[in-house]
């Protein structure tokens, strides 16, 4: 009995042939057959299965489970994949405590222009107030001060060099931009309406005087931490030969809320800028903040169980779930100078008829000078 098994392997065919049950193997050349073979998927696909091509694809497709996962669980919110009621539940981790899951589409985020700018003032706790509109499930908050508006340089950049800078956002959700120097500046008020006329606009005021310390406070500590001199605040807000105040000295100009807010009101109405009293926002969060959203239309969220007190530091952070509290970073509550008396009831004296001004400008009123402190004393050398 004898039997012929014919296989193909590198180019050439082997004859395995059976005597008296002895297996005896035969290698002859292709041509020695004419037999016609028939070509199985794994033929043609042979040349190409190398280890290199294995690897790639190996690869390959590591990186597209791992694409899918981050869309699906490494953002703050599910995707319209993970969420599908017919597929496997993901529930993606909140960025924090505060941004609560909900049942959006990724594929639908897009970066949008914003709908509310905080457009000042400098000092006035405007990284404060960005923070806690943070915490609101409905907001995305640009990052950074993009200083699009008040920079020449920057705006000449386009107006979709700015929208590439704002964060990721939901047809259901706003986004809010922050650069406090746009309240100061004189083409700001223009260029942001030809943007969007109808924008929502939030100021932050406080205490003129202190403002203007604080001002004073924050250039002092980043000239000195580059080895630079700087004046005492005295010696920049009064004139030593005139003894006037110095009103082009900019940490005071920017106090006079009266004229800048004059300005804003050539180009938008009254209702679209919302007034906030930072010095009640450094006491009573919720309750600034409850007008804000009312203002900004968005459904009232925040409650006074988002703030707790930090005595340590002397105003309210963000209260975490876990008990813990995250409050804002170092440069927030810099000690400030003890500044001369005399000094400090000139410049409120000077501050007085403009901030009477701003009252009947803005119809609200605000509780300024603040009563004297353990800061108005006189600073000892």
């Amino acid at each position: 009995m004898q039997s012929h098994l014919i296989l193909d392997w590198k180019g050439e065919k082997i004859k395995s042939m059976v005597f008296n049950n002895k297996v005896k193997y035969t290698a002859v050349p292709l041509e020695a057959d004419d037999t016609p073979t028939k070509k199985t998927l794994c033929s043609h696909c042979s040349p190409y299965l190398t280890k290199k091509n294995i690897s790639a694809f190996v690869i390959i497709l590591i990186l597209s489970t791992a694409f899918f996962l981050v869309a699906c669980i490494g953002g703050n919110f599910q995707s319209k994949v993970c969420s599908d009621n017919n597929s496997m539940h993901l529930i993606s981790k909140p960025q924090n405590k505060y941004h609560m899951p909900k049942n959006l589409k990724i594929a639908h985020s897009r970066r949008r222009l914003p709908h509310c700018i905080i457009i000042g003032v400098r000092k006035g706790g405007t990284r404060a107030l960005l923070q806690y509109l943070k915490i609101h499930p409905d907001v995305q908050v640009a990052p950074d001060e993009i200083h699009f508006f008040d920079s020449n340089e920057n705006y000449s950049k386009g107006i979709d060099w700015y929208r590439r800078r704002m964060p990721q956002s939901f047809d259901e959700q706003i986004t809010i931009e922050k650069s406090p120097n746009y309240f100061v500046d004189w083409n700001t008020p223009s260029r942001v309406k030809m943007m969007n006329a109808s924008i929502k606009l939030l100021l932050i005021v406080k205490d003129p005087f202190y403002r203007a310390v604080s001002d004073y406070v924050q250039i002092r500590e980043n000239r000195l931490e580059k080895d630079m001199e700087m004046e005492e605040f005295e010696d920049l807000a009064i004139d030593p030969i005139s003894g006037n105040v110095r009103i082009n000295y900019k940490a005071i100009n920017r106090s006079l809320y009266y004229i800048h807010t004059k300005r804003w009101l050539k180009f938008f109405p009254l209702e679209q800028i919302h007034i906030v009293d930072g010095d009640n926002l450094v006491l009573r969060p919720f309750e600034e903040m409850e007008k804000v959203e009312t203002f900004l239309g968005l459904r009232h969220y925040l409650s006074d169980d988002h703030f707790v007190f930090d005595r340590k530091k002397g105003f309210y952070c963000i209260h975490r779930e876990n008990g813990a509290h995250k409050c804002l970073n170092r440069t927030k509550g810099r000690p400030h100078p003890k500044i001369d008396p005399d000094v400090m009831n000139q410049l409120n004296d000077f501050f007085e008829p403009y901030n009477q001004q701003f009252y009947e400008l803005v119809g609200k009123t605000f509780k300024w000078p603040k009563a004297v402190g353990k800061r108005s004393l006189k600073r000892k050398h």
